[in-house]
């Protein structure tokens, strides 16, 4: 793919959410050369900057907090809540605040040797990044001020985009502007997450010895069979995991389908 040189100009809310998105991009290994980014001092006067910076820059985007059931939701209320009016700026959303995404690589915060058994026993316990309440006062909490956030650049960035749709948004969108080969972590993503969700969920709901799969040639397979060969990315659980996608798809389309009817 044919790199542009283009410098992307990106608006942000606070010096805080200045630093952390640098830190990263270096997790991401982008050109920050390439990426200027501003503070807005405010949600609301993010609009007005980035539609300025627009009048003369090809690629503009703004980043604010935004906390919806999801990516597209959050990007379209944000849209609306800030009344931008050029179609060309791109807005990316951090659900529901950008202090979330310290917390998506959660296997990288766990070892760490400066917490405490207590904060170790919270850091088990939390939901994926986009379900925790309050991540900006948790975060205060468990890992200090944003002084010391900086460990996001060490981060394992697709594990972290595996597990936070809008930070994985958010980077998918800043490659796609940067014009170069989508990193190796992007293109990984899916079946990271394909992996880990499936093999929770198999742990979660079946009995290690039930027999929860059988193929078309009439060969069984356990829970635990399964849940192990999802976790290793063998042919049989990629198979496994095709099938319940086609399920899932024909159950989906099914509803949909009544519901049309039932209107």
């Amino acid at each position: 793919m044919t790199e542009s040189t283009e410098a992307i100009r990106l608006v942000v809310e606070t010096d805080v959410d200045k630093q952390l998105v640098t830190d990263i991009f270096r997790a991401a290994r982008f050109d920050l050369a390439r990426i200027e980014i501003y503070v807005a001092r405010g949600k609301m006067a993010a609009a007005p900057l980035v539609e300025a910076l627009a009048q003369s820059h090809a690629h503009c985007a703004v980043l604010v907090d935004l906390d919806e059931a999801s990516v597209p939701d959050a990007t379209a209320h944000a849209r609306q809540q800030l009344g931008l009016t050029d179609s060309a700026v791109r807005i990316f959303c951090a659900v529901p605040e950008a202090e979330a995404w310290l917390f998506a690589d959660d296997d990288f915060l766990r070892a760490r040797d400066d917490l405490d058994l207590e904060s170790r026993g919270i850091l088990r316990r939390l939901p994926l990044p986009e379900e925790i309440p309050d991540p900006k006062g948790l975060a205060r909490t468990l890992l200090g001020p944003p002084k010391y956030w900086d460990f996001v650049r060490d981060i394992d960035i697709t594990r972290a985009c595996a597990r936070s749709p809008s930070l994985r948004a958010f980077i998918e969108g800043i490659s796609e502007w940067l014009s170069v080969d989508p990193p190796e972590m992007i293109e990984r993503v899916g079946r990271t997450f394909e992996r880990d969700v499936l093999a929770s969920l198999i742990s979660e709901v079946s009995p290690s010895d039930a027999i929860i799969w059988r193929t078309l040639d009439g060969t069984t397979y356990t829970a635990q069979q399964v849940k192990d060969a999802v976790e290793e990315g063998s042919e049989i659980g990629r198979q496994y995991a095709s099938d319940l996608l086609r399920i899932s798809r024909d159950l989906l389309r099914r509803q949909a389908n009544r519901g049309l009817r039932d209107r």
